[in-house]
C-alpha cells in the first residue's frame, strides 16, 4: 500500500514540474516576437522597401550601419532583422531585393508565390552583403 501511495506521489510531483515548465517555455516564448526588432528604427530612416504580397523588406540607414527588416503578415515567418555596415555614401541604386520563388523563379506565377527576398548591397561597387531571406521558416 505505501507503494501505491509512494508511485502516486512521484506522479504527481513530475506531473506538476512537466506544467510548470511547460508554463515557463511559453511564457518565454510569448515574448519572442517582440525581440526581434531589438534595433530601433524611424519612418524617418527609411531608405530602400519592397513587398510582395503580404511580405516586405524594409532598409533603414543609420550612422555607417543599414538596418534590414523583413516582416510578413502570414503566420509562417516571425520576422527578421540584420545589420550592414558600411563606410562609403550608399545610394538607393545600390541595394537590390530581387523576389523569387521556392525554385529560385523571379517570374510571378498564379500558384506559385515568390517568397524568398534577395539582399544585395553594394559599397564603392564592391558587393558587401548578398544574403536571402525566405518568409516560409514555419512552414512544412
Amino acid at each position: 500500500m505505501k507503494k501505491i501511495k509512494l508511485v502516486g506521489i512521484l506522479a504527481a510531483v513530475v506531473m506538476l514540474i512537466f506544467v510548470a515548465v511547460t508554463a515557463y517555455l511559453h511564457e518565454k516564448n510569448a515574448d519572442k516576437s517582440e525581440e526581434i526588432f531589438v534595433i530601433p528604427v524611424n519612418n524617418d530612416e527609411l531608405f530602400v522597401s519592397s513587398e510582395e504580397k503580404y511580405n516586405s523588406i524594409k532598409v533603414y540607414k543609420q550612422t555607417n550601419m543599414l538596418v534590414i527588416n523583413a516582416q510578413s503578415e502570414t503566420a509562417f515567418f516571425d520576422g527578421a532583422q540584420f545589420t550592414v555596415e558600411t563606410d562609403g555614401k550608399i545610394t538607393p541604386e545600390d541595394i537590390e531585393i530581387t523576389w523569387m520563388t521556392i525554385g529560385g523563379n523571379t517570374e510571378q506565377a498564379e500558384d506559385n508565390d515568390r517568397i524568398i527576398a534577395e539582399i544585395k548591397i553594394y559599397d564603392n561597387d564592391e558587393l558587401i552583403c548578398d544574403t536571402k531571406d525566405k518568409f516560409c521558416k514555419k512552414s512544412i
